[in-house]
């Protein structure tokens, strides 16, 4: 079981959907910290004028917790200025808002998941929105500021660097292609970790004849069903870009074999998830795991400190998702660099806005930052004092990207391809079965491709 470690990605790049910091106030400027030393921070309040920062970020227990702890601090150390949180689902109004924002003038700081370019051959993709920003000068460059060496350099290559500039700083990765189980169910039923597909639906069935429901998912935010279904497709296909290149290419088609393979067995881990699963939001299934209603729960590592918030007493574990019938197919985890933070290059409190990224990039900030987000961390010389991260995070020197990071959808994608794994479509979370799936994925890329020419 391999996750990521202290030499950071051998990744390229990541997806891009991001939110912004709205600003409060008007144009004021922040005395910097070291021409400050001989005043106490209440005398500094004084002869400045007060500023808000609006956060805004999704909707995430641990990374609300992780954030509000490091505004508290940036509060403390510059009195004047107010850190206060807006939240919203991680939903396609994250990019309405950036856009509203950005384009109003009206964002301080933004948070984003990593700058994702088009590739070269993604010819009939559309530009992604953050590549947009920067390439329309709404973006602040960030080159050369010192703390970005407090960073891993990959870090910064792969997930903020764009055109030769660095334009933000990611603050962890994650995978999400792994499953969390409850290790006193598995004990207590007999069962070992699966490492192939077989072993799963031994495990799902011998948990289900026990009278536990083997899985639990998000089903009601939709979005939770696409990022469990990475873990299918790099175990199935583990070089999926080139499973990307040769689509884009027509060397590949949605009714290819390889499709068929992860619809079914996807197919076959909704039989095996807790009826009306499509009714559980993804603030309440952590919940349902923590209590033991069920054994386990494809999801993301960041979730780790919920689990815990809900359950400090469970005992639990994660593992790749074994999709494959070759064990050495489900022995990698697959992920994507989780949260970067970006400024607005026409913010009316920039200054105020640069002042916090190099607050939260440094090391004693930022070490407090991952142990309470359960995020991996892209600075080194990290110390976990979460039991669970200690086990998990030395393990990983090869967390590699996952398919829906790379993937590019073309200009006026449909229901079909707006993701290269539909499965919300997917009986029993929708109406249809894997081939049905197929068929209507390929009808829409081969019109879309012919409209891209």
């Amino acid at each position: 079981m391999r996750l990521l470690g202290k030499k950071g990605l051998t990744v390229l790049t990541t997806c891009s959907i991001a939110l912004v910091f709205t600003a409060c106030g008007g144009n004021t400027t922040t005395t910097d910290s070291k021409s400050n030393q001989s005043s106490t921070p209440a005398q500094t309040a004084k002869a400045e004028k007060p500023i808000t920062l609006k956060l805004a970020t999704w909707e995430q227990p641990t990374n609300i917790a992780a954030l509000t702890k490091v505004n508290e601090k940036f509060h403390a150390k510059y009195p004047n200025i107010t850190i206060t949180l807006d939240t919203s689902k991680p939903d396609a109004a994250y990019q309405t808002l950036l856009q509203t924002r950005l384009n109003a003038n009206d964002a301080d700081i933004i948070t984003s998941f990593a700058i994702n370019p088009k590739k070269d051959w993604h010819k009939g993709a559309a530009v992604p929105p953050l590549q947009q920003y920067i390439d329309a000068g709404l973006i602040e460059d960030l080159t050369g500021k010192p703390y970005l060496n407090n960073y891993f350099p990959e870090a910064i290559k792969n997930a903020t660097t764009y055109k030769d500039k660095v334009w933000g700083i990611d603050i962890g990765t994650v995978t999400y292609t792994g499953v969390f189980y409850n290790k006193e169910l598995f004990e207590k039923n007999g069962l070992k970790v699966p490492t192939t597909w077989s072993e799963m639906m031994d495990v799902s069935k011998k948990l289900k004849d026990s009278g536990v429901a083997p899985f639990t998912l998000a089903g009601k935010d939709v979005w939770p069903l696409g990022m469990v279904a990475n873990g299918f497709i790099q175990a199935i296909e583990p070089d999926v870009e080139q499973l990307d290149k040769k689509l884009w290419s027509g060397e590949a088609k949605f009714t290819d074999p390889v499709f068929k393979e992860i619809f079914t067995k996807y197919q076959q881990m909704l039989e095996y998830t807790e009826k009306d699963f499509m009714g559980i939001d993804y603030a309440s299934v952590v919940g349902r795991f923590a209590t033991g209603k069920a054994a386990m729960m494809p999801d993301g590592i960041w979730n780790s400190g919920a689990i815990e918030k809900a359950n400090p007493n469970l005992k639990y574990g994660y593992f790749p998702m074994p999709a494959s019938d070759k064990a050495e197919n489900n022995k990698n985890f697959f992920g994507k660099y989780d949260m970067s933070l970006l400024v607005a290059a026409k913010s009316a409190n920039k200054e105020a806005a640069l002042k916090y990224l190099e607050f939260i990039s440094q090391p004693d900030i930022y070490n407090e930052f991952i142990n309470t987000v359960g995020f991996l961390p892209t600075q080194p010389n990290v110390k976990f004092t979460n039991p669970f991260m200690q086990e998990v995070a030395p393990l990983a020197s090869g967390l590699k990207l996952a398919m829906d990071v790379i993937w590019q959808a073309p200009q006026g994608a449909g229901d079909y391809t707006g993701s290269p794994t539909p499965v919300q479509f997917l009986k029993p979370a929708g109406k249809e079965t894997p081939e049905e799936i197929m068929q209507k994925m390929q009808k829409e890329w081969e019109v879309e491709m012919k409209n891209a020419k």
